[in-house]
């Protein structure tokens, strides 16, 4: 929820510290939390809600399902390996059926994991060949009290809040119910009775009472739909504000109706455009000749030609004598991007001119690729990160892609942007996500799906692979370098522990060039090499002169080797969804048959066993975003850690796409006749518009 700020002129009352039942002790770890105020602490909902209609009994427990299991500790045993501790705790619920959680490294817990204690736990459980097993997990399970226990055999409903040794359960639930009784008038409702009453939602204050304590599910699904309708009709209304901002912009050049260089591109190319690539470029040839700049995003799954797409729409406005920019998350994507477009130019004539931007050119190279961009002389420039810099001057910008938006912080496409007159942008992700979530966070701008991929692609077999089965991949990657084929090994590089990863990998490269694929040419790549370096194994691989590449993610966007048909990703677990299928597009763009194996350890995450699963059941993007989605939740807003964050808190696209859409009409509706929020009925809204978005209004300026 968003508040404004508090102001009562009797603020002791309000201090948490002379609040009954809370004192210095409590109030000092409240503030450790971020509560600090009353309405704060009001506001403080349950993590869960707990029922009997929401618990399974053990026996009845779905392989990967995630449900809510109630049982007491019947028996603990500790295991120790060299290097790791296990502990193997029997979980029983009296259903005919018993659970191991298991937890590893993790001996402190020894202590508190005791015998005859009640628990619930909230994961899925796996169907093992041992029987039904969770993977301990911290803030996915609550010990309950005996009182707690009855209370849910009841029927009750019963809130469970992120809960420290000092601040219980207990605390909270007798604390917030106090503070209902007596403070619940600093909670200020900013909707109007006209908007509650057309969409069927509590009062806020009432919806606070009934998700702290609910009587029955459907108030406290109710209240929910308040708690989701708030924070989605705030965000719409900073997307609305930005779309109205963005449409009064008046760019001032003018393009030619059709490209010569575009019509000889399609002519020229060894494939025919598919349907929707040909949709999207007369979507962004429209808007292109708009006097508002374009503000698009182009939405497509991993090889289904987003790219020539952007090159067909920057080449109507490199023919109208404007340059135009794409800047790329990493310089082997900016490479790529570089030689494809250059072969391009020169299949089409005219004296086009590229020229790369990045970190790793010599000082003569950027010194000479400066002047040209400034000059006019490089009609079209590709980068990296290193376009946003200071030196880099055009001489009349009109048009910037960026590829792989979310790679980008909000102030990185600011920069880019600001180095021209309201240039014309269109940004690219190969993460094709679901409309609804599309409509979330790209509801300011207009979309452009390509659905379709090019005739022939087949689709890429996929299997999840359990350690045991390392020397059966292994073989078969023999046997399709036999056969004239080539494959990817590749590694996880995540911040933790890149590192460590960086040496396994490097370790790895050794033993599998000089014992598993002794007599093969074995290459490496990853991000510490250098550009010259990194652009040296690509091109070999590219040119058949390794046949096994093993790499880090550094590949995982944009790379395209058609004789690539293997894929092999280890300690797959460490991966998110749109990451595996973005590495496993990374094969099968030939007309070969393309496999990916998904090697892990023998034990996984409830949450890694999902995303093992739906790899080897799809490999349509779409289906895949979905899924990341229903996981992982829908992430980042504007893909800046530091502004903009996506807070969503209770809103789940599974069944709360009818409130998004309501809460977009609303907002947008609301800006259309009152942009300022300026009116007297508007009043409250724009006080919780400003304090929500008190750090984020440069942000409506950002394409």
């Amino acid at each position: 929820m968003f508040l404004p700020p508090l102001s009562t002129k009797n603020m002791e009352s309000n201090d948490l510290r002379y609040i009954k039942g809370i004192g210095p002790v409590r109030a000092s770890s409240l503030k450790r939390i971020g509560l600090t105020t009353p309405e704060q602490l009001l506001l403080f909902f349950p993590k869960w809600h707990v029922h009997k209609a929401a618990i399974t009994p053990i026996a009845l427990a779905k392989n990967g399902e995630k449900t809510f299991i109630k049982g007491f500790i019947s028996e603990v045993e500790e295991l120790r390996r060299p290097g790791r501790s296990i502990l193997k705790v029997i979980v029983d619920d009296n259903s005919g059926a018993t659970l191991t959680w298991t937890w590893f490294n993790r001996p402190y817990m020894r202590e508190i994991l005791k015998a005859g204690r009640q628990v619930v736990i909230h994961d899925a459980v796996e169907s093992t060949r041992w029987g039904l097993q969770i993977n301990g997990t911290a803030g996915t399970y609550e010990f309950i009290s005996p009182e707690e226990d009855a209370a849910l055999e009841r029927g009750e409903i019963l809130g469970f809040y992120k809960s420290t040794k000092i601040l219980t359960q207990e605390f909270f639930r007798e604390i917030i119910r106090q503070l209902i009784n007596t403070k619940l008038t600093l909670i200020v409702e900013m909707l109007s009775p006209d908007i509650t009453m057309r969409h069927d939602l509590y009062r806020i204050r009432e919806a606070l009472i009934k998700f702290h304590f609910p009587e029955n599910t459907a108030e406290l699904e109710k209240a929910r739909r308040r708690l989701v309708f708030d924070e989605l009709f705030m965000l719409q209304l900073f997307l609305a504000r930005r779309k109205l901002f963005l449409a009064k912009k008046i760019k001032t050049r003018s393009y030619k109706e059709e490209s010569s260089s575009a019509l000889e591109l399609e002519k020229k190319l060894p494939f025919e455009l598919t349907g929707a690539q040909k949709r999207s470029i007369a979507e962004i040839n429209a808007d292109l000749m708009r006097k508002a700049p374009m503000n698009r995003l182009l939405q497509g799954d991993v090889g289904s030609g987003k790219t020539i797409v952007a090159l067909m729409a920057m080449l109507k406005v490199i023919d109208s004598g404007y340059q135009a920019a794409i800047m790329a998350p990493t310089e082997i994507l900016a490479e790529q991007h570089y030689r494809n477009y250059g072969k391009y130019f020169e299949q089409i004539g005219g004296g086009k001119k590229a020229v790369l931007l990045t970190g790793s050119l010599t000082a003569k190279e950027k010194r000479e690729a400066l002047a040209a961009v400034k000059s006019g002389e490089a009609s079209l420039v590709v980068g990296t990160h290193a376009l946003i810099q200071d030196a880099v001057e055009f001489k009349e910008l009109g048009m910037i892609v960026i590829d792989e938006r979310h790679k980008f912080g909000v102030f990185q496409r600011l920069t880019l942007e600001s180095k021209g007159v309201f240039p014309d942008c269109l940004m690219m992700t190969a993460t094709p996500f679901p409309r609804a979530l599309v409509l979330t966070l790209y509801g300011d701008t207009e979309l452009s799906v390509i659905d379709e991929l090019p005739k022939g692609r087949l689709p890429i077999y996929t299997k999840w692979t359990q350690e045991k089965r390392r020397q059966d991949v292994y073989e078969f990657i023999r046997n399709k370098v036999a056969a004239g084929e080539q494959a990817f090994i590749v590694y996880p590089l995540v911040e933790e522990s890149e590192k460590l990863m960086l040496k396994a990998a490097e370790t790895d490269y050794v033993y599998l060039k000089n014992e598993v694929f002794k007599g093969r040419n074995v290459g490496l790549i990853h991000g510490r090499m250098s550009g010259e370096e990194k652009e040296s194994a690509m091109r070999d691989f590219k040119e058949k002169k390794i046949d096994i590449l093993v790499a880090t993610t550094v590949i995982e966007v944009g790379i395209d080797v058609s004789n690539a048909t293997v894929m092999v990703i280890e300690h797959t677990e460490r991966f998110g969804l749109a990451q595996l299928h973005q590495l496993r597009g990374r094969v099968g763009r030939g007309a070969k048959k393309s496999f990916c194996f998904l090697l892990t350890s023998w034990n996984v995450t409830s949450d890694a066993f999902k995303r093992l699963k739906i790899m080897e059941k799809t490999n349509d993007g779409f289906e895949v975003a979905e899924a990341d989605l229903e996981i992982r939740g829908p992430g980042e807003l504007f893909g800046a850690s530091q502004h903009g964050e996506l807070d969503l808190k209770y809103m789940d696209l599974s069944r709360d796409r009818e409130i998004l859409i309501s809460a977009r009409q609303e907002a947008f509706r609301i800006i259309d006749a009152d942009p300022k929020l300026a009116s007297e009925e508007n009043k409250k809204i724009r006080s919780f518009f400003d304090e929500r978005f008190s750090k984020d209004m440069e942000l409506i300026t950002v394409s």
